[in-house]
């Protein structure tokens, strides 16, 4: 037999019969190494190897047409009563295909002037500052933005970030999308929403719209995503001195943001912000609060918030308390009788006392009351103490906290604090100066 008849047969064999190229060489007494020259030089396609799944591919393909998330193993399982037989790793190969993920395809979104404004918090750390967290309004027609940073994105804060902005704009959008967040939303199930009712009345309140967007869809409230991308890059290798140091900065950039033409209206939001119809602001003000029912005040007459504990007057000792926080203080009332006021503590496990709430405990002994006093006065600001530590002796020094202490009864805290400091700048550590 000729080289030529000997290829034609090879290639009968492999390509009619179907049979692999070592059952050809026992077939026509030839060594594999020579079958498979010939098979190569010929361009011969390998025989495909078809899969055990192969006879289950429509039943598959229903199956991820209903059910598009399903695992292998699911289908695995699903197989078995068909009389499949064939092992795990066969089925996860074989749905692969399936299982791949799409690639999204995001509808563009366009709005009318002042019909939505999209909300958002993010976070920046900074290494001296610590965690803040930034708030974003953005007007989704005129893609004009206004935020700043907080402390905390507590619901008080959430009301504040609204505030502010309502009153730089002069109005608002007639509707606000939010991420789920807890401020908006409390609960979602699938088909329902159990909204948080502080802002539902904050919202009937204005009289904006609230919409939801679905879980893990960021891609429904893009303007204001694409916004906080570009607040990240600002902020990069930044340093801030403070938290007011931040805010001004922050302010600076928007304000050029605002200025500068953007890639998709050819104009600038600050000049698309004239053709904002918005809505305008209700007559009255809304309280940025936040209700903290059933604080229980300890004997020592302390309530404690966020980690830190603020005094309640002695009297209330062991009652019960209702804490109402703003952005900037707190409130303690007691049977509906506000019995406290504090500034905010934004550190961890502090102490903020008022002298005043432990009177009558220091009416019991002179001794102890002067010294308690005069912890009081030194732990209450740092110019009070400086200006007790230049007293000529203990006597003085007592008496001296004695007659500061007098004096919050009569004067705010604000008044006596700015006057002790300009005697200490003075060096005059007098009462009677003061």
């Amino acid at each position: 037999m000729d080289n030529e008849s000997i290829d034609k047969r090879v290639l009968h064999l492999r390509e009619v019969e179907k049979l692999s190229a070592r059952q050809i060489a026992k077939v026509m007494g030839m060594g594999c190494r020579r079958i498979k020259r010939i098979l190569e030089g010929s361009g011969a396609k390998p025989i495909p190897k078809v899969s055990i799944v192969e006879p289950y591919r429509n039943l598959i393909a229903t199956w991820y047409q209903e059910y598009p998330r399903l695992k292998a193993k699911q289908i695995y399982e699903r197989l078995k009563p068909y009389g499949y037989q064939g092992s795990y790793p066969s089925v996860a190969i074989f749905s692969r295909e399936y299982r791949l993920r799409k690639s999204p395809v995001y509808h563009t979104l366009s709005f009318l002037p002042g019909e939505e404004a999209q909300v958002d918090w993010f976070f920046f750390r900074h290494e001296r500052l610590g965690m803040l967290a930034g708030f974003l309004y953005v007007l989704a027609y005129s893609r004009y933005a206004w935020g700043r940073f907080y402390p905390k994105t507590s619901f008080e804060f959430f009301l504040a970030g609204h505030l502010e902005c309502f009153a730089h704009l002069k109005g608002l959008a007639h509707r606000h999308r939010y991420d789920n967040l807890k401020s908006v939303v409390i609960q979602r199930e699938s088909r329902s929403i159990e909204y948080n009712a502080q802002f539902l009345d904050f919202a009937r309140f204005f009289g904006f719209s609230i919409h939801v967007c679905n879980p893990a869809s960021g891609n429904e409230k893009g303007r204001v995503e694409r916004v906080i991308r570009d607040v990240r890059i600002f902020l990069y290798g930044q340093d801030f001195a403070d938290l007011k140091d931040l805010n001004l900065k922050f302010r600076d950039w928007l304000i050029r943001r605002n200025q500068t033409l953007h890639r998709s209206t050819g104009k600038t939001p600050l000049m698309l912000l004239s053709q904002e119809k918005l809505l305008g602001l209700p007559q009255g003000t809304y309280p940025p609060t936040r209700t903290i029912p059933a604080a229980a005040i300890s004997k020592t007459a302390l309530v404690e918030f966020e980690t830190n504990r603020y005094s309640a007057p002695s009297g209330c000792a062991s009652k019960k308390a209702e804490i109402i926080a703003w952005p900037e203080k707190l409130e303690i009332f007691v049977e509906s009788q506000k019995v406290a006021c504090h500034p905010r503590c934004f550190q961890r496990d502090q102490l903020i006392q008022n002298p005043l709430h432990t009177q009558r405990l220091l009416d019991r002994s002179p001794r102890f009351k002067y010294e308690r006093i005069r912890e009081l006065i030194t732990q209450m600001d740092p110019a009070f103490d400086y200006f007790l530590k230049y007293q000529e002796n203990d006597t003085e020094q007592l008496q001296a906290a004695y007659e500061l202490f007098g004096l919050l009864k009569t004067h705010s805290r604000a008044i006596l604090v700015s006057a002790v400091r300009q005697l200490n700048q003075m060096r005059a550590f007098k009462i009677k100066a003061l």
